[in-house]
């Protein structure tokens, strides 16, 4: 197996696997996949009153974004923040554990997402 001028064995070029495993592992996709089993847990942790009024619409940073029906729920759960926070922190996997929970007004009305 010979070497070209620049010391490589395919011509100072990469392999195309080491590459796609340097991005993948830069994106995070199975600490962002753990993290997403927060979404899902949501209703199972605040029960189905709450659940009706609010969308889990994802994690990013360890951050939760919870998307919330009206001002009085937003109030209402940002008193139950912490307690929701450390129950679903404690139902998922140590390396997918969420830092917050970001609270914001619903966009549209669930109706209209069905």
């Amino acid at each position: 197996m010979s070497r070209d001028a620049r010391g490589g064995r395919h011509g100072g070029m990469t392999p195309v696997r080491n590459v796609l495993d340097q991005v993948l592992a830069g994106l995070k996709l199975e600490e962002r996949f753990k993290s997403a089993g927060a979404t899902e847990l949501w209703g199972e942790v605040v029960g189905p009153e709450v659940a009706r009024r609010t969308v889990p619409s994802g994690v990013r940073g360890g951050e939760l974004l919870v998307e919330v029906e009206g001002a009085v729920w937003m109030g209402h759960l940002a008193v139950l923040r912490q307690g929701i926070l450390d129950d679903l922190n404690g139902r998922l996997p140590e390396d997918a554990r969420l830092s917050s929970i970001r609270l914001v007004p619903m966009r549209r009305r669930k109706e209209e997402t069905i």
